[in-house]
């Protein structure tokens, strides 16, 4: 059983009308759209914003909750790669429109070299300011919802469950226990693919900044 919070049904209207970025009309009934996955240095022109993809891999790392993987994740973006660590973990998909609670937090590696990172997640996010030197923290916590799972990606960026992929759609929250920001944080670890991706302009500032501490 999902609990009903406020993200809950954050995500259910999202999902109820059929849209996981900016709730726009998809292609299908079956189709999530998300923002296009351009290159960023070949963006003009376009009405949607790039996503940010980066490589993901099993670590060796013991996580910190059950059921939960951690992931070494990098970008690496005219000659600079960033470095950090995902955890995530979920609970089982139920309900009329599938969904499932999740959890998970953002941890810090040394040697990160993060302002290309920053700098494409600002585009990406549509985030004004660039974020202020501040200390890095341990952890970077959130909550999450999992909209879909066993989804395939299209060239345009949307998500479908005809045919069936590896991909998993997932919203997170920001802070954990509140919902100051949200971004779509989508993940194929089979494919070894982790993804940015825009929830709203209006989070972008917040998001950055807070991803700032850690990534």
């Amino acid at each position: 059983m999902i609990p009903r919070t406020r993200h809950f049904w954050s995500a259910l209207t999202c999902v109820g009308m059929m849209a996981f970025a900016g709730c726009k009309k998809p292609e299908s009934a079956n189709t999530v759209r998300l923002a296009a996955p351009l290159a960023l240095d070949s963006n003009a022109g376009q009405q949607e914003p790039p996503t940010v993809m980066f490589d993901l891999n099993k670590s060796s790392a013991a996580s910190g909750s059950a059921n939960s993987q951690v992931y070494d994740c990098t970008y690496q973006a005219r000659g600079k790669l960033a470095k950090f660590r995902l955890e995530f973990g979920h609970s089982a998909m139920s309900g009329a429109i599938p969904m499932a609670s999740a959890h998970g937090r953002f941890l810090p590696m040394v040697g990160s070299e993060n302002a290309e990172l920053l700098g494409d997640l600002m585009k990406a996010l549509e985030a004004k300011q660039y974020p202020a030197r501040s200390p890095r923290v341990s952890e970077l916590a959130f909550d999450a919802v999992l909209l879909g799972e066993k989804q395939s990606r299209n060239p345009t960026g949307g998500y479908a469950d005809k045919p069936p992929g590896d991909w998993m759609v997932v919203k997170i929250f920001l802070p954990k226990g509140g919902d100051e920001g949200e971004v779509f944080l989508n993940l194929n670890p089979v494919l070894g693919k982790g993804e940015f991706s825009i929830k709203d302009s209006d989070y972008g500032d917040y998001v950055v900044t807070q991803l700032a501490k850690v990534l």
